[in-house]
């Protein structure tokens, strides 16, 4: 995607986007922890930075946003508890379990300190 992004910038064009992502360092059984609780492109074979450089584009910032992307997380999953009846009427019985699922992982894999979230702001040079 980011080659794609590349591709289709122009000069001086710039994109931004944020990145769930294993954080440097970790060991094999807690990447396939943060794969369990992340999600299914968590496991990217490099940083956001080096993916970021390797599609030809130059990093202007990168910022780590986890606390407030666990705020966020933690205020959707309370969310879902709060309206579950009527989650539960409009989207199933499924789909809210998976999704009350997906939330609650997240914030396990943001607690143990194996999943991250980072803003990574590039320009085409």
């Amino acid at each position: 995607m980011l080659r794609e992004c590349n591709r289709v910038l122009k000069p001086g064009g710039r994109i931004a986007g944020y990145v769930i992502h294993i954080p440097a360092g970790v060991t094999e059984a807690q990447e396939r922890r943060a794969a369990e609780l992340g999600p299914s492109d968590v496991t990217a074979p490099a940083s956001p930075e080096a993916l970021t450089r390797a599609a030809g584009l130059t990093i202007v910032v990168t910022e780590d946003v986890t606390d407030a992307f666990r705020a966020t997380c933690a205020a959707l999953a309370a969310a879902r508890r709060d309206l579950e009846d009527e989650l539960r009427a409009d989207e199933g019985d499924d789909f809210y379990e998976e999704e009350r699922r997906k939330k609650n992982a997240m914030l396990k894999g943001i607690d143990e300190g194996i999943l991250r979230r980072s803003l990574v702001v590039a320009n085409k040079e």
